[in-house]
């Protein structure tokens, strides 16, 4: 599962000063990782109880793991494949529990959010392989299935990357893919206010032992090129009008458009992944609706 652009080659051996910092490093990333993981973990447990969706863990694969959520009337046959933000570091499925659960409900589609790996105790491609192996999951497990794949902001990177994938193997799409704020260029300038996101993909990369740059379009989807584009899903984004991937979201319109593919966009005076919370019920109920009428057309009778 390798770069799609970029040959093998071997790296040259740590020396033990250089893995002591490795180590370090990682272990400052999972200190400062954990009580945040915690908290908003605790959040979201605690509001999913108020919602009727039923919720259980599924085993994807040997390591892979996820929670299904079935809001009461959905159908079990139309499944949303769903890859939770967190900078590509931070946060967990537990966090979105009650999200998934209210996407069931405004769907009327089974729900599954992927417990994938993350850094530091994975570099890319790691993450992505998880995402494939979801989804050949979600396919094998019911093949008449309508399969969809959607995520936000780093989440979001990921579903869009899985279906570049899929687009470069040539092999069957997802009936559509949703973006919510979705992070789709991580080859980002040096400017000052993009500290904070080179510092998220660099990790994300594996930094000195990474594999391909931020440019590679596994990476920052907005890179692919046309030929690529044109065997993409039906693709859905939703953002705030001036927010963290407002430019991304509009960027990738704009790669949909000129490679003559359907990409409907809505921007809504509102923060990044407002949907995910309680904040602006307003925006989130009339995203949340959308998303459940572009599905509608897309779901297989």
């Amino acid at each position: 599962f390798g770069s799609s652009n970029l040959g093998p080659r071997v790296p040259a051996l740590p020396s033990s000063t250089s893995l002591e910092a490795d180590m370090a490093a990682a272990l400052t990333l999972r200190c400062v990782r954990a009580p945040i993981n915690a908290a908003a973990s605790a959040v979201g447990l605690a509001h999913a109880v108020c919602n009727s969706a039923s919720y259980d863990t599924v085993q994807i694969s040997e390591d892979l793991k996820g929670i299904r959520a079935l809001a009461p009337g959905a159908d079990a046959s139309r499944v949303i494949l769903y890859f939770h933000g967190g900078s590509h570091w931070l946060l967990t499925v537990h966090t979105y529990k009650e999200f998934i659960g209210r996407l069931s409900a405004a769907t009327q589609a089974c729900v599954v959010a992927v417990d994938y790996r993350k850094p530091p105790e994975v570099r890319f491609p790691g993450g992505l392989e998880d995402a494939m192996t979801a989804w050949r999951w979600a396919c094998d497990q019911n093949p008449e299935a309508s399969v969809a794949v959607a995520g936000d902001s780093s989440g979001g990177n990921l579903a869009f990357a899985l279906v570049v994938k899929l687009a470069q193997l040539g092999e069957k799409q997802p009936v559509a893919c949703i973006g919510i704020s979705p992070w789709l260029r991580l080859d980002l300038d040096r400017s000052l206010g993009n500290l904070y996101g080179r510092f998220c993909a660099d990790l994300y990369l594996g930094g000195k032992s990474k594999i391909t740059s931020a440019a590679d379009p596994l990476v920052s989807p907005v890179n692919a090129e046309s030929e690529l584009v044109r065997l993409f899903p039906p693709i859905l984004m939703h953002a705030g009008t001036n927010e963290l991937c407002t430019e991304d979201v509009k960027e990738m319109a704009g790669v949909c458009s000129r490679a003559g593919m359907i990409a409907e966009v809505e921007f809504y005076h509102a923060p990044h992944i407002f949907q995910v919370g309680p904040g602006f019920p307003e925006s989130t109920r009339d995203s949340l609706n959308r998303i459940d009428t572009f599905l509608r057309k897309y779901w297989q009778q």
